[in-house]
């Protein structure tokens, strides 16, 4: 007999066997069926029960599977909303910032907190005010709102820093908003109500500041 038809000859044999093994499986399944159904009416429930007993770890698996799909919804819905805040921070310490730079070179006038003139804690309060948000009136109490932010590299634009009135001191005695950061210096520019010149922009790495630094406060979360 040639090759050809010994092939030919075991690949029909080979389909007979899938056919009779799909029907053997029908049958079995079938006849599984009928005695469940047939010991279920005379009240004997363990057959279903084994039955359930077996589909049962592919159930817990279907359940993990929803239950993992609605974390991922929910953490990707927090993702969305976080994004969202995020970006509308962004708009409102911009819209700050603009206000703050507005009144450049508007002199400094003690106890005073309008666009004829300011104090530092003066010109922090109006500036936040116009974006609707409430500042207490003072250095010192101002450096109690908001969130602490302990290191100079986390400043972000809009953050409040407050230094001390003098070298020695850790009492609060002025304050400035952040304009910029570099976090590779561990430095920040400010802008503020100064005494001598007016409402300006300053780096923190001059000496008269970066001696008196205190800390900083995150009214924008």
């Amino acid at each position: 007999m040639k090759p050809k038809h010994i092939f030919v000859i075991a690949t029909f044999a080979f389909a007979g066997w899938l056919a009779a093994s799909y029907n053997n499986g029908v049958h079995a399944k079938y006849e599984e069926d009928v005695t469940d159904y047939h010991a279920t009416l005379l009240g004997d429930t363990l057959p279903l029960q084994a039955r359930i007993e077996r589909t049962r770890p592919r159930l817990e698996e279907l359940q993990l599977k929803k239950a993992f799909e609605k974390i991922q919804a929910s953490e990707t819905e927090k993702e969305n909303e976080n994004s969202l805040d995020f970006e509308e921070n962004n708009r409102l310490i911009d819209k700050l910032l603009t206000t703050a730079f507005r009144y450049i070179g508007v002199r400094y006038r003690s106890g005073q907190s309008n666009p004829n003139g300011f104090d530092c804690s003066g010109f922090t309060s109006y500036v936040f005010k116009q974006q609707n948000i409430q500042l207490t009136r003072s250095s010192r109490s101002q450096f109690n709102e908001g969130k602490p932010v302990a290191d100079v590299k986390q400043l972000r634009k809009g953050d409040l820093v407050f230094f001390g009135g003098s070298r020695r001191s850790r009492n609060v005695g002025h304050v400035g908003i952040v304009t910029e950061v570099n976090p590779h210096t561990q430095s920040f520019k400010f802008i503020h109500a100064s005494r001598s010149s007016g409402i300006r922009v300053d780096d923190s790495k001059q000496a008269y500041y970066s001696s008196r630094y205190i800390g900083a406060r995150r009214i924008v979360q």
